[in-house]
């Protein structure tokens, strides 16, 4: 499960795992890992594109131990790192940086065409680069210490992942070829069951054997008696890209990793805190709390957590993102948010009467 996970981590890297606080709060808080790479947009734009070298370096920066990769083979099987079937949402023409104007397959595509003809999309002309090879990523990933994630299906990359990571590295992915991972590495292996019930996961599961676990980005199904069957068989349960309020239901219900393009929890050491907050009020209906007063002066990259213990209903915003939440007994839901150009903006709304305590941590990375 998750201990098993953050073990393997601990192997290859000094920053550790999730937890910052008490023990509570150091088992309800997944192993968050960084989808993509750590992207950051600056504006509408690719300031760090997705699945390059400089996304695994600001994913170390921020504190993820891990990072998803995604692998294609180009025409002639050289494995590359991207998401999408074609490269045209995140790169450019080498040439003038103009958008590319017809789709470009990456299956279709000879290597050396992608290789330089096209450049990843950024608001940094030094981060124009060209389409990273797995091995690149690997490298990346190998000097900064952080664990690669593989989504992918090309056995070929499982090989080259256990070539410079032995089993410190993650198969993941809903394709038939993700279990054949087990036969070539004990690394941990995710794969996504369907639409099914625990029990038929489990079976899943016990059929790859090994260290394994599952994914699914369909936030409606699991819940936490779900997140209880397949931990409580020994197994993990990641979450994958859940969007806003989806991510934090899923640290409620207990998943032992997030897959995510935006929570964020703090990795032991990693990071100054520059800024804090704590406030225990009983609230009435209607009544506010919001922080801070003034903006925070802080560095382009920053990052916060913010923790609420409470028994009520309440509304929350943090920077944008909104969340409805209540709690009949008294607990703790964990927030956590990556920033890039922003400062925290935190609103509290009393839905009805509550009590409630907050802690807001604030860090320059």
């Amino acid at each position: 499960m998750k201990k098993l996970f953050l073990a393997a981590v601990a192997v290859i890297m000094a920053i550790g795992c999730t937890g910052t606080g008490n023990d509570d709060r150091a088992e309800q808080i997944p192993t968050v890992v960084a989808h993509r790479g750590c992207h950051l947009k600056d504006g509408k734009d690719f300031y760090i594109p997705e699945n390059c070298p400089a996304g695994v370096w600001m994913a170390a920066r921020y504190g993820y131990p891990a990072v998803e990769i995604d692998v294609k083979y180009t025409l002639d099987s050289v494995m590359v790192i991207m998401h999408d079937a074609t490269i045209n949402r995140t790169m450019r023409l080498k040439d003038g940086y103009a958008e590319i104007p017809e789709p470009v397959k990456v299956v279709d595509t000879p290597f050396e065409e992608l290789r330089t003809k096209y450049v990843l999309a950024s608001t940094d002309p030094s981060l124009r680069t060209p389409i990273p090879t797995l091995e690149e990523e690997l490298e990346a990933c190998r000097d900064a210490g952080v664990m690669p994630m593989l989504h992918s299906n090309i056995v070929e990359s499982y090989e080259l992942a256990t070539k410079f990571f032995q089993d410190k590295w993650v198969a993941f992915g809903s394709g038939d070829k993700v279990p054949e991972a087990r036969k070539i590495s004990d690394c941990l292996v995710l794969i996504d069951p369907g639409r099914v019930p625990a029990e038929e996961t489990i079976g899943k599961l016990e059929a790859v054997g090994g260290r394994i676990g599952m994914s699914t980005m369909k936030f409606d199904m699991l819940d936490s008696a779900y997140v209880a069957a397949v931990k409580g068989a020994g197994y993990e349960v990641q979450a994958s890209i859940f969007k806003t309020p989806h991510e934090l239901q899923a640290v409620r219900d207990g998943v032992t990793i997030q897959l995510t393009d935006f929570y964020w929890q703090r990795a032991n050491g990693v990071g100054k805190k520059i800024a804090s907050w704590k406030d225990h009020e009983k609230m009435t209906s209607g009544e506010e709390l919001s922080w801070p007063s003034k903006p925070i002066s802080a560095g382009e990259f920053i990052a916060y957590t913010l923790d609420i213990t409470y028994c009520g209903a309440l509304d929350v915003e943090i920077n944008g993102r909104s969340y409805s939440i209540k709690r009949e007994e008294k607990g703790t839901d964990y927030f956590g948010l990556r920033l890039y150009k922003e400062t925290p903006s935190i609103l509290i709304r009393a839905k009805e009467d509550s009590d409630v305590r907050v802690r807001a941590e604030v860090f320059e990375l």
